[in-house]
């Protein structure tokens, strides 16, 4: 049997809505990106560093923020797709440039604890968001504050080939470096603009005829005996 890993993006992807920009745009204002966008676009500061500004100017309780989170559901069809990986004994994981405060009590919500997450950290001290990046760096370019590609090679060297999903600016790398790719919004508008090779999505219910043929089809691959016809 071919060996196939699911590795999704969360916000805006897994989630229906962009939840860590729904929190920045609430507690740091309308224009908190607007105001880092510039020096991101001048190298002067690197997504990490633009966490680091806004987050600095929120001010919420963690009960207040876990209340404000629940508020967003996932995509309905996001934990069939994860169930299916897991029927086959395959992996389903999520990458995601956000962070595991609310990824954490989405997935808890919807009975997906089980579901390996890889992303960045916050937790609230009184009422200062204090967060850190445990894979910022992991291939030595800090152009993410999660390094997408870096967990995509370790499922490589492991020899899975890999399903992505992803909708924004951090899937660019992590979609290049994949066999399969289903991508909607920003990423779509890059991969086609560059001649990658894609499949449109609006939500998990678009994927799951394709990801089934994909794990039927490996499973009855010649590796298990079966005869490719090609038809």
């Amino acid at each position: 049997m071919a060996k196939w890993a699911l590795v999704s993006d969360f916000d805006g992807t897994a989630s229906l809505t962009d939840v860590g920009d729904a929190i920045v745009r609430t507690y740091a204002g309308p224009k908190a990106w607007r105001e880092v966008d510039g020096a991101i676009r001048r190298g002067e500061l690197t997504t990490k560093g633009a966490y680091e500004v806004v987050y600095d100017r929120i001010r919420v309780s963690a009960a207040e923020l876990g209340e404000f989170v629940l508020r967003f559901p996932l995509d309905p069809h996001f934990a069939a797709a994860a169930e299916l990986f897991a029927r086959y004994g395959l992996p389903a994981v999520i990458v995601s440039d956000g962070f595991d405060f609310y990824i954490d009590r989405l997935l808890a919500r919807a009975a997906l604890t089980w579901l390996p997450r890889f992303c960045n950290h916050l937790e609230i001290a009184g009422t200062r968001p204090q967060v850190s990046f445990p894979y910022h760096g992991a291939l030595a370019c800090h152009r993410c504050a999660n390094c997408k590609t870096y967990h995509l090679e370790r499922l490589k060297a492991q020899g899975y080939s890999i399903v992505y999903l992803g909708d924004g600016h951090t899937d660019r790398c992590a979609a290049r470096q994949a066999d399969l790719v289903f991508a909607k919004g920003y990423l779509a508008s890059f991969l086609a603009q560059r001649g990658v090779p894609f499949h449109p999505f609006q939500h998990f219910a678009d994927t799951l005829p394709r990801l089934r043929a994909l794990l039927t089809w490996s499973k009855e691959s010649p590796a298990d005996g079966a005869c490719a016809t090609g038809e």
